[in-house]
């Protein structure tokens, strides 16, 4: 798929909506900010905890995300290529990230990178799996 066209901006790609249903069907996403496509493949790692949003999924707010959004989608593409999502299912906690997709050849990168980041676990795209890294 090509990137979108200038004129259409990377939160108007990723509308909120779209990202509360992924979570609800499918309890996360990882998806480009440059097209609004999902990865297929690779090894999520958050950038950074300060990027990130979290809450109560009871307390989902359309504005709070549509503004995360919006602040994280303001930057130039190569610092935010991929956004992901995940819903907690014991908790019920939603977080929301800045993601790189590391290729899932360097997994044991992903992990060293996830592990300096402070990260719990990072996630393998390429085969449906959460990485505990802790």
């Amino acid at each position: 798929m090509s990137a979108a066209p200038a004129s259409l901006s990377a939160a108007a790609l990723v509308p909120v909506g779209r990202l509360r249903e992924l979570l609800d069907s499918e309890g996360g996403f990882t998806l480009s900010t440059r097209t609004g496509e999902p990865a297929e493949s690779g090894i999520c790692v958050a950038t950074r905890p300060s990027r990130s949003l979290t809450f109560a999924r009871d307390s989902w707010c359309d504005d709070e995300v549509g503004t995360w959004l919006a602040r994280v989608t303001a930057e130039p593409g190569w610092k935010v290529p991929h956004i992901g999502g995940w819903l907690d299912p014991r908790s019920e906690t939603v977080c929301l990230d800045v993601v790189h997709i590391v290729p899932a050849s360097l997994r044991g990168v992903a992990r060293l990178l996830g592990r300096a980041r402070q990260q719990g676990c990072v996630f393998d795209i390429t085969r449906q799996e959460t990485l505990v890294l802790r």
